[in-house]
């Protein structure tokens, strides 16, 4: 009786109208960038940096001015912000509303570095915790508390207990899905281990000539979004490397050439060809054969060589016994006619 009232009493929050479109535009796909950071007690949240909100509403003015009108109109008397003051009172406008709140770095290790100084703080920091002071500040991180309309997150959920329950029932799939499922898992791991082993040879062939050259360096960042694993394309950074580290890269250059040189003396290029398409297609293969050999598959797994082998062996072996057998059979007929001869003839006189 009280927990039904008490579950009718609890609604979704409501977020004022005027700045709701304000939050809209901020988190939308031209919006500013956000993370995912670890929360002191709390579960996995997303965060923005106040940077990154100064320098969005300062060069979005067009944005601005169309879709969140009213948010500006409450704050700046209409006109979209052009100095730190007003970017600090839409700021602190968003954290009075509980669309967001300001958090600071909260690291799990707080001891100095080796020299005694303190640790940098982090440009995207991976655990962040309350402040007691909510003012808006450009160099604050805060955690978005927006949600949104719950339409977007309900069809999630319905997507995910749908792929679960997809993936219960692989066994009763058809032979078609099953096949396509495994050459579309084998493409996925082809490309991706082909990026990387792409991004490593070609990080090393810079690195000896003293850059840092990385394609998609936050392909595995697990703090980026899917969208943002790919961005940027490249980054490339001249090192500042001490005598030995010169040694090292020239050394490595060597090596390098000389093994080089010794593979295209005995290897050709159509030989590593011809070697990695006849192993992708075994691979592809092996799959298909593991796939049709599973219980209920309209195809059964055909029986190897060494038990064709061992079937074979005991054929011949029953074959074997079976004529020694007859061989026994007839002797023992050919001994009781002899023995029966001289007794017929005998009767006979």
């Amino acid at each position: 009786m009280f927990g039904g009232g008490a579950k009718k009493d609890e609604k979704e929050p409501e977020w004022d109208p005027s700045f709701e479109p304000l939050m809209k535009v901020l988190l939308g796909k031209k919006g500013i960038k956000t993370k995912s950071a670890s929360e002191v007690g709390r579960k996995k949240v997303d965060y923005f940096r106040g940077k990154d909100f100064k320098k969005f509403l300062l060069e979005n003015d067009a944005i601005l001015t169309k879709k969140c009108a009213k948010a500006l109109g409450e704050c700046l008397e209409g006109n979209p912000p052009d100095n730190d003051k007003d970017v600090e009172k839409l700021g602190n406008e968003l954290i009075q509303r509980n669309f967001c709140y300001k958090a600071m770095y909260k690291p799990l290790n707080t001891s100095k570095t080796d020299d005694g100084s303190e640790k940098k703080p982090k440009k995207w920091p991976d655990r962040l915790g309350r402040t007691p002071n909510q003012s808006f500040d450009p160099e604050g991180f805060y955690v978005i508390t927006y949600e949104g309309g719950s339409g977007l997150q309900h069809f999630l959920l319905a997507l995910i207990i749908a792929g679960v329950l997809l993936a219960c029932m692989f066994p009763v799939w058809p032979m078609w899905a099953k096949v396509g499922v495994w050459y579309l898992s084998v493409i996925f791991l082809t490309v991706y281990f082909g990026v990387l082993i792409l991004r490593m040879v070609i990080f090393t062939v810079f690195w000896i000539i003293g850059f840092d050259f990385w394609i998609f360096p936050n392909l595995n960042d697990e703090y980026c979004g899917f969208l943002d694993s790919f961005q940027p394309f490249y980054s490339w950074e001249k090192r500042k490397d001490d005598a030995l580290m010169l040694l090292v890269r020239f050394v490595s250059l060597a090596i390098v050439a000389v093994a080089v040189q010794q593979i295209a003396e005995t290897t050709s290029l159509e030989d590593v060809q011809d070697l990695i398409t006849s192993s992708y297609i075994d691979v592809l293969d092996w799959g298909v054969e593991k796939l049709t050999a599973l219980p209920g598959s309209e195809k059964q797994a055909l029986p190897s060589v060494e038990e064709l082998q061992k079937e074979a062996e005991k054929q011949d072996l029953e074959d074997n016994l079976t004529a020694d057998e007859d061989d026994d059979a007839a002797e023992g007929v050919e001994s009781a006619a002899q023995e029966d001869a001289p007794k017929a003839s005998e009767t006979e006189e």
